[in-house]
């Protein structure tokens, strides 16, 4: 193989630098946890593809192995900052990509393999394995981890790390128990909030530290980075489903559409059935334009259906909404009675397809406003809850408003 020139004196223009230090971390465990937007995946990607250039100039070849609890989490997440970083770095001819087996695999032989806790397949491809990395492990299990744990052994020519990267939702969880209050041995453990990320954008930061104003909780978890205890969500009355119904076998159904492009534009889709209600999440997405969203709509809902059936929208947008129409869709004003809306969806058991990982993460955090530690009804925390919205535009707006009034006739 031909001699590699790799220049890797400008890291520190890169790499934030509460994080740098971090590089020559030799751990069994490496544990990044705190507040949102603090560049935590960032850094744990970058050590990764470092750690492969290394050893391209040293002769050590590298398997890491990238893990969210489903496939398709990982792959709108790892994949995506994982392909973001190889362009960034401009190293891409460095690289053989394989979208379809989410597999990186580097000149030296030294590859990147991205999968879910889902794709047995995948896991089967631990052996041999440099390192690990448990993206959002608040996700996960304790048996998911000792699964990984466990298949990490065997001599490689470099050390063995597992690293664990999350947000300190809950002193209930049990990675505080494991790492914090039992504190494992071999363990590093780094804390970092928004404030150590110098590549944050200012609405950004805006939004997390106008959380103190929005939820104590919410403050303290995302914006500062610190174990807390979710009290007062919202919905209690939801558990995923492996086999969501396809298009053909639900007989009524609607999407539900915020708008977003700083904020991802999200499109959910919801059926009902008797006291059920059926939510997937066909998008979510930021930066898109509105003939862009038209273009992903029509590309992912078949067309006998976004011809007739309704898209209900954020009414604050009339003219994105006229555009749809203008595009031979469906698309209307959604009731954005927040209260009215929360109380239906409650009355219904909600059934969330099992790849909607977004759909998944929010409603886990989705939680009222507190004033003095209590609750205040039909005031959600306006904080990750773009699905959220996008839920209930459709299912209040098709079904729970509809039934109040015809409920109303008869009074």
């Amino acid at each position: 193989m031909s001699q590699v020139n790799i220049d890797l004196s400008n890291l520190h223009s890169v790499i934030n630098d509460a994080y740098y230090p971090y590089l020559t971390d030799k751990s069994r465990y490496f544990v990044s946890y705190g507040g949102a937007g603090s560049g935590k995946s960032v850094f744990i990607a970058q050590k990764m593809i470092i750690r492969i250039l290394v050893g391209m100039k040293s002769g050590i070849t590298h398997k890491f192995i990238c893990l969210r609890k489903t496939m398709p989490a990982a792959r709108k997440s790892i994949w995506a900052l994982l392909e973001g970083i190889i362009d960034e770095w401009g190293i891409r001819g460095m690289v053989t990509i394989n979208k379809s087996e989410l597999s990186i695999k580097f000149t030296n032989s030294s590859e990147i393999l991205v999968g879910g806790l889902d794709d047995p397949e995948k896991l089967k491809s631990i052996y041999n394995i440099t390192g690990a990395w448990l993206e959002e492990a608040n996700e996960m299990t304790r048996d998911d981890f000792m699964q990984v744990d466990l298949r990490i052994r065997g001599r490689t020519p470099s050390y063995k790390q597992i690293c664990l990267s999350f947000n300190p939702l809950s002193k209930l969880l049990w990675l505080h128990n494991y790492f914090f209050v039992n504190k494992v041995k071999h363990a590093s453990i780094m804390h970092t909030t928004y404030k150590d990320n110098r590549f944050l954008d200012e609405q950004y930061i805006d939004t997390l530290e106008g959380l103190i104003n929005q939820d104590p909780t919410y403050h303290q978890i995302y914006t500062k980075g610190e174990w807390g205890v979710l009290k007062n969500t919202i919905y209690n009355n939801w558990e995923t489903v492996d086999d969501f119904p396809e298009f053909e076998k639900m007989k009524d159904f609607c999407f539900g559409l915020d708008f977003g492009y700083v904020d991802p534009s999200v499109l959910t889709l919801i059926s009902k059935k008797e006291n059920d209600l059926f939510v997937k999440q066909l998008l979510y997405k930021k930066k898109l334009t509105n003939n862009e969203l038209i273009d992903q709509i029509k590309s992912i809902i078949p067309k006998k259906y976004y011809r007739t059936k309704i898209i209900y929208c954020d009414n604050a947008e009339p003219a994105r909404i006229d555009e749809i129409n203008k595009a031979g869709l469906i698309a209307k004003k959604a009731d954005k009675s927040v209260k009215d809306g929360l109380d239906f969806c409650k009355r219904n058991k909600i059934r969330i397809d099992k790849d909607s990982t977004e759909v998944i993460q929010e409603i886990q955090g989705y939680k009222y406003r507190e004033k003095d530690g209590e609750p205040i009804d039909g005031e959600p925390v306006k904080y990750n809850d773009h699905t959220m919205d996008s839920f209930r535009y459709g299912a209040y707006t098709h079904w729970g408003k509809h039934r109040a009034k015809a409920e109303l006739i008869f009074i």
